[in-house]
């Protein structure tokens, strides 16, 4: 595993304190015509069950004069797809959450998602007491609802559930996992950081190489350099942006060979314009070495 050179330990918490939980607005204004039932979602219960779930999960602090607050907003829509034999029962439910006063470090708590629940329904669901419009809308609200919150929980998750999160189905998570780790300085897990460069998806690849930088562990250059296919310029460029960000002797070393002998006019290109910019660092911090 390459170590963190200069990196000491991090605590488990993040610093600085999370905003305040404000107003949760839901909107759901229409109907649904469900055989011989008119079915509606009751926006004044989904409020109240979205709340209690966000105060539970204890990712927000108790509301502050003056402090930032974060405004939840969840807007739903039912609709039915199918036949009048074998209808399917569908919701749309969009979850964003908005932090105000903005500030770069409550950026984090943002979010903007969507999801689609449907379920098969039946004359004996379609003629229940409880709505099973209302029972999919909020079941569908609960699956982002705790997504949200096991990303919002690795900021003060331990090394260990972090690196876990590395290894979820979850593509969010495995993002959110990679800025922890780049934010909280978690050197220790640049290996697993590293096996993550050849991730399917390209977001992951992405953040894995955001953590890597944000790290400044110049042990992991060569790593670099081997993790991406010559001939791909899109993702060439990230790569030699990174490493001439991270900057150092090898760094240059590296970024001169490409410069000079790549068989691409364009990466030649890019990798002049990485050593050009490392160059320019180097000068004004002349004590980087």
């Amino acid at each position: 595993m390459p170590a963190c050179r200069g990196c000491t330990a991090q605590p488990a918490l993040e610093a600085g304190e999370p905003p305040g939980l404000g107003a949760v607005v839901v909107k759901a204004p229409d109907t649904v015509s469900l055989g011989p039932k008119q079915l509606r979602i009751d926006e004044g219960r989904l409020a109240s069950e979205v709340e209690s779930k966000l105060r539970e999960a204890n990712i927000f602090v108790a509301p502050k004069t003056g402090a930032a607050m974060a405004n939840v907003r969840l807007t739903a829509e039912g609709f039915v797809e199918g036949s009048a034999l074998d209808p399917v029962l569908g919701v749309k439910v969009r979850l964003g959450i908005s932090v105000r006063p903005w500030s770069k470090e409550h950026e984090r708590y943002g979010e903007d998602v969507v999801a689609i629940g449907q379920a098969k329904v039946d004359e004996t669901t379609v003629l229940a007491a409880d709505s099973p419009l209302q029972r999919l809308v909020e079941h569908t609200a609960e699956d982002l609802l705790q997504a949200y919150v096991r990303r919002q929980k690795l900021w003060r998750a331990d090394q260990s559930e972090v690196a876990v999160a590395l290894a979820s189905d979850d593509r969010d998570l495995r993002v959110e996992a990679l800025r922890v780790i780049g934010k909280r300085k978690l050197g220790r897990l640049s290996a697993s950081v590293l096996l993550l460069l050849t991730d399917a998806d390209e977001a992951v690849r992405d953040a894995a190489l955001g953590a890597l930088v944000a790290l400044g562990d110049r042990s992991v250059i060569k790593a670099l350099a081997d993790s991406h296919q010559m001939r791909d310029t899109r993702e060439m460029r990230k790569v030699l942006d990174a490493i001439g960000t991270l900057g150092g002797q090898e760094a240059q070393e590296y970024l001169s060979f490409v410069a000079e002998t790549h068989d691409d006019e364009e990466i030649r290109d890019m990798a002049k314009e990485a050593l050009d910019r490392l160059r320019r660092r180097a000068v004004a911090s002349p004590s980087t070495k």
